[in-house]
C-alpha cells in the first residue's frame, strides 16, 4: 500500500506541474483512500485547491471562487499538520506561513497571528522561518489596526528606498556601538539629518514600524529619551511581535520611568521569544523597578538558570535579591541599573 501510496503522490504531483488540477486532486484523494490521513497528500491536495481557485478565478475576478477553494486549502492545510507521517520541519513551518496568509487573506486575522506566532515561538524553527512569519505578522497585524492592503507605487516606493538608505547609510556602526560615548559634532549632524529623513519615510508609509524603530534609537542616541520612547511606542503599537521591538520600547520606557509600561512591553517580548533569557531578565529588572520584587524574583532566577555564564541577568538577580531582602530601595536599585543601561 505505501509503494501505491507514493506512486499516486508522484503522479499527483506531475500532474500539477503541468496545470492539470483535476486530474492531480483525484490522485491526491485516490492516495487518501488508501491511507486517509496521509500527511503529504493533504498537503498536495491543499496546494492544489489554492491553484485550482486562482486558475479558475483568471480574468473572471469571481472572489467568491477563490474564497472557496482558499477555505478548503486551510482545512486541508489544517489536516496535513496533524496527519501521518509527521511533517518535517522545514514543511511545518511553510505550511503555518501559508495559513498565516491565507487567513488573513480571508479576513481572518486572529487565525493568523495564531499560526504565525507558532513559527515564531517554535524552538526548531530556523531563522528565515522566524523571520519570514515576523514579516507577515506585522502584516497582519497592521491589518488588525486598520491599515489597507495596499501596494506602493513605483514612485512611492523608490522615495522610501532613498530616504531609508540616505538615514541609515551614515549610521552604520554607530547604533549598536557604545551608547553611552559622547557623539562627535559630525556624528550629532549625522543623526539629526538621519532624524528628518526618517520622519519623511514615515509620514510616507505610517505603518512602516522599522523606520519608527529606527528613528527611535536615533532620538535615544541624541539623548531625547522622551521622543525616543515615543518613537518606540510607536513601533510597539505597529508591531508587538519584533523582540527587539519590544526590549528597545521596555529599555526606553524605563528611562523616562513609565515603568508599568516597561513591564508591558517586556512581557510582550516572550511572547514572541519565550526562550530567551535576555528578555527574561530584562523583565525581571522592569518589575523590579516598578515595585514588584516579588514576581521579579522568581524571574530574575529563571534567567540565570537558562543562561548560568550571563553577566547581565546575574547582575539582575544580585539586584533583585538586594532589594527583595531590604539591603536596598527600588530608587537606589533604579539608579544603579540606570547607571548600566
Amino acid at each position: 500500500m505505501e509503494a501505491r501510496v507514493t506512486e499516486l503522490l508522484e503522479e499527483g504531483t506531475r500532474l500539477a506541474s503541468r496545470e492539470r488540477y483535476e486530474a492531480a486532486a483525484e490522485r491526491f484523494n485516490a492516495a487518501l483512500v488508501i491511507a486517509p490521513n496521509h500527511s503529504l497528500a493533504l498537503l498536495n491536495l491543499a496546494s492544489v485547491a489554492q491553484e485550482r481557485g486562482r486558475h479558475e478565478q483568471q480574468g473572471a475576478n469571481q472572489l467568491d471562487v477563490i474564497e472557496r477553494h482558499d477555505r478548503e486549502a486551510v482545512e486541508l492545510f489544517e489536516r496535513a499538520l496533524s496527519g501521518t507521517p509527521s511533517l518535517s520541519v522545514e514543511l511545518r513551518m511553510q505550511v503555518l506561513i501559508r495559513l498565516g496568509r491565507m487567513h488573513r487573506l480571508l479576513g481572518e486575522h486572529e487565525k493568523s497571528c495564531d499560526a504565525l506566532l507558532r513559527v515564531v515561538r517554535d524552538a526548531e524553527a530556523g531563522a528565515q522561518a522566524r523571520e519570514a512569519a515576523s514579516g507577515e505578522l506585522a502584516t497582519t497585524h497592521a491589518r488588525l489596526l486598520g491599515y489597507p492592503e495596499r501596494n506602493l507605487s513605483e514612485a512611492e516606493a523608490r522615495r522610501y528606498s532613498t530616504l531609508w538608505k540616505e538615514a541609515t547609510s551614515p549610521l552604520q556602526g554607530l547604533l549598536a556601538g557604545d551608547a553611552v560615548r559622547p557623539l562627535s559634532q559630525a556624528e550629532v549632524r549625522r543623526f539629526e539629518a538621519a532624524r528628518l529623513l526618517l520622519q519623511q519615510a514615515l509620514d510616507l508609509i505610517p505603518e512602516n514600524w522599522a523606520a519608527a524603530w529606527t528613528l527611535g534609537m536615533v532620538e535615544r542616541r541624541l539623548g531625547n529619551d522622551v521622543r525616543a520612547s515615543e518613537c518606540f511606542t510607536r513601533a510597539f503599537e505597529l508591531n508587538p511581535y519584533n523582540p527587539d521591538v519590544c526590549r528597545e520600547a521596555s529599555i526606553s520606557a524605563g528611562l523616562v520611568g513609565r515603568m508599568e509600561d516597561a513591564v508591558r512591553f517586556s512581557e510582550a517580548a516572550l511572547v514572541v521569544g519565550p526562550d530567551d533569557a535576555g528578555l527574561v531578565a530584562n523583565l525581571a529588572l522592569n518589575l523590579l523597578l516598578a515595585g514588584r520584587a516579588a514576581e521579579a524574583l522568581p524571574r530574575a532566577r529563571e534567567a540565570v538558570a537558562r543562561a548560568p555564564k550571563d553577566p547581565v541577568s546575574r547582575a539582575v538577580l544580585a539586584l533583585t535579591e538586594q532589594v527583595a531582602s531590604g539591603a536596598m530601595s527600588v530608587e537606589e536599585a533604579r539608579r544603579k541599573a540606570l547607571s548600566g543601561r
